[in-house]
C-alpha cells in the first residue's frame, strides 16, 4: 500500500514510528509532521513540563548526547538525519496546495498519530482505504486532549488507546476499530501511562495493516455521541486532581526507563540530572 503518516514531532509519535517501521517494509511511506498538540493557547506549567521532555530534551539534547558518546542506536529521530522515508512539516493540511500535493501521491491509506491538525472533508476523501487515527484515550469516554490524564484523575483502573476512522472534521468521533487497555499502575507517572499506550496502539495498527492488504475497510462499530465526554486543553486543577490520587505528572525514573528500553540500552546512565 501507499501509506501517508501524519505524525507529531514528539517522543510518542517518534516511538510509534520506531515500532511500526519494520512493518512498513512492504509499503511505500511518506511522513508529514505537525509540531505541537493543542494549538497556541496558553498551557499550564504542568503541561509545559511534560512537553519539555517529550520535545525539547528529546530532540535538542538527546541525539547529540548519543552521537558524542558513540552509542549504537537504531532509534531514528525526527531530525535532519532522518532517512527512512520522505518527511516534511505540514503547516495547513487543508490548504488547496497541500491537497494537490497529497493527491499526487495517490495514497491508499492515511494513518494519524498525535497529528495536531483537523482533517476536513476534502482531504479525508483522498485515500481510498480511509483515514485511521490512533487516539490515546478510551472512546467514547475520553475524546479530545490527554484522555489518560482524565482517566487517572477520575480513578479508573485502566487507561487505553483507541484506533478509529476519521470520517469527518469532528474530533475523535469516528467509527471504532479496536481499543487496547493498560492497567493503571500505582507508583508510575502520567508520562509512563501515556507512553506505554503506544506499543499497544501500534499492535492495533499492525493488525489493521494486515487486514487492509486484503480489504478496503476494517470492521468497526459506531460511537454513540451522547455517551462520553470531550476534553479540551487541561487546566492546573486537572493536574492537581491527578496528584491528589498519588500520581506524579512526570518522573525522571520513568523517562530514563523509556530511554533504556526504546532508544538505547543503558543510555540513561549518561543523563546529567
Amino acid at each position: 500500500m501507499n501509506i501517508v503518516l501524519f505524525l507529531n514531532r514528539d517522543l510518542q509519535s517518534n516511538l510509534a514510528y520506531h515500532l511500526l517501521k519494520p512493518h512498513f517494509v512492504e509499503h511505500q511511506v511518506t511522513i508529514y509532521l505537525s509540531e505541537s498538540v493543542g494549538g497556541n493557547r496558553k498551557k499550564p506549567e504542568e503541561l509545559d513540563l511534560l512537553e519539555s521532555f517529550e520535545r525539547k530534551h528529546f530532540y535538542e539534547e538527546l541525539p547529540g548526547l548519543i552521537k558524542k558518546n558513540g552509542i549504537q542506536c537504531e532509534f531514528e529521530f525526527f531530525n535532519e538525519e532522518f532517512y527512512s522515508a520522505p518527511i516534511s512539516v505540514c503547516y495547513d493540511v487543508n490548504a488547496p496546495s497541500f491537497l494537490n500535493e497529497i493527491s499526487d501521491l495517490n495514497p491508499d491509506l492515511f494513518i494519524s498519530i498525535r497529528f495536531a491538525k483537523i482533517f476536513h472533508d476534502n482531504i479525508i476523501a483522498i485515500p481510498r482505504k480511509g483515514v485511521l487515527n490512533l487516539h490515546s484515550g478510551i472512546l467514547p469516554d475520553y475524546r479530545g486532549i490527554l484522555g489518560t490524564l482524565h482517566a487517572l484523575r477520575e480513578g479508573r483502573d485502566q487507561v487505553g488507546c483507541t484506533l478509529h476512522y476519521i470520517g469527518n472534521s469532528m474530533i475523535d468521533t469516528g467509527d471504532i476499530i479496536d481499543i487496547a487497555y493498560l492497567p493503571t499502575t500505582n507508583g508510575r507517572s502520567l508520562f509512563w501511562h501515556i507512553v506505554n499506550l503506544y506499543p499497544l496502539g501500534c499492535e492495533l495498527i499492525t493488525r489493521s495493516l494486515i487486514t487492509l492488504n486484503k480489504l478496503d475497510r476494517l470492521p468497526t462499530h459506531e460511537q454513540y455521541l451522547s455517551e462520553g465526554s470531550y476534553f479540551s486543553l487541561p487546566t492546573s486543577e486537572h493536574f492537581n486532581q491527578l496528584q491528589s490520587r498519588g500520581f506524579e505528572i512526570f518522573s525522571l525514573a520513568d523517562y530514563k526507563d523509556f530511554l533504556d528500553r526504546w532508544v538505547a540500552p543503558s543510555i540513561s546512565h549518561l543523563m546529567y540530572w
